[in-house]
């Protein structure tokens, strides 16, 4: 996309209107992640690059823009996780113009520190690529969080990730891990059986690589060759992320099923299962509180 006025999230703002709209008028986030990299030519390093908290440049723009659409009233989320098109949503269609002009009108309505320079009032807080949707966080130290888990994640050795990919299989359901990584066994670093149901079980192997960069389409290939005929379906598990042609190559039809887990949601499982991160209580100051009581006396 060319450089237009304005965050460039902003240029997402019609994108995801269409997605939404293509998509039934409500759609999961990675639903429309997946419509918006299908339908309009995104930058491959924005798709691969990813925050310090370890979530995808792309996908955090998207967010944003999902934010200032829902504040303007055109998008509405009944639930967590889902993005609905409200009756004014499904009728927009905003050039470049306006929907800077929608971002700038709720942008200024937010509260903020005095400032004089024209570059800073419409400067938002997202200029900091890092920063999260306030929308898609559910603590309020989660970027904080997060950022630690990526540098704990990639700081523990090879063998130490392996085991520890076990033990979350373990605790989103899986039965007979096993971590098996050794030389010369093609990259298969566990196994394990996801039940279906009380009967049916499922043969699983997985593979770890302990990345910060990209995992290309021939990793994901050999991987499937080495499970070929010995599991149902594999597992990739990466502290990096995937290339679009290693996801198009991990869903190709007629071959083996292989599922993907880059650090984005990587770090999703193991603050859903409480793994090296636990929810604590904490009293927060409201100063406006005491101010007409320091202002009286």
């Amino acid at each position: 996309m060319a450089k237009l006025k304005g965050p460039k999230f902003v240029q997402y703002f019609q994108p995801v209107i269409d997605g939404l709209r293509d998509l039934g008028s409500s759609a999961k986030p990675k639903e429309v992640y997946s419509w918006i990299a299908e339908h309009h030519d995104i930058p491959k390093a924005e798709i691969e690059s990813t925050t310090k908290g370890g979530q995808s440049k792309f996908e955090n723009k998207v967010g944003w823009a999902r934010f200032y659409l829902a504040k303007a009233g055109l998008i509405d989320t009944e639930q967590r996780g889902v993005w609905v098109l409200t009756e004014q949503g499904r009728k927009a269609t905003l050039s470049h113009d306006e929907a800077y002009r929608l971002f700038k009108n709720i942008h200024d309505g937010f509260p903020r520190p005095d400032k004089t320079s024209e570059e800073e009032q419409t400067r938002s807080p997202v200029e900091d690529e890092d920063a999260s949707a306030p929308d898609e966080k559910t603590y309020l130290n989660q970027d904080e969080i997060q950022e630690r888990l990526v540098e704990l994640l990639r700081s523990v050795s090879d063998k130490g990730f392996e085991e520890l990919c076990a033990r979350l299989l373990r605790h989103i359901g899986f039965e007979n891990v096993k971590v098996t990584g050794q030389s010369g066994d093609q990259g298969i670093d566990g196994e394990g059986y996801l039940l279906i149901n009380r009967f049916v079980r499922t043969k699983v192997m997985f593979q770890c690589k302990r990345y910060s960069n990209t995992v290309q389409p021939k990793e994901v290939r050999d991987f499937r060759g080495a499970i070929q005929g010995r599991a149902e379906r594999g597992i990739f598990l990466t502290t990096g992320t995937f290339t679009k042609g290693a996801r198009e190559e991990a869903a190709r039809e007629n071959a083996t099923a292989i599922e993907l887990v880059d650090i984005d949601r990587l770090l999703e499982l193991m603050i859903e299962e409480g793994l090296g991160v636990k929810e604590t209580k904490a009293l927060t100051i409201e100063p406006h509180f005491f101010k007409p009581y320091q202002e009286r006396f």
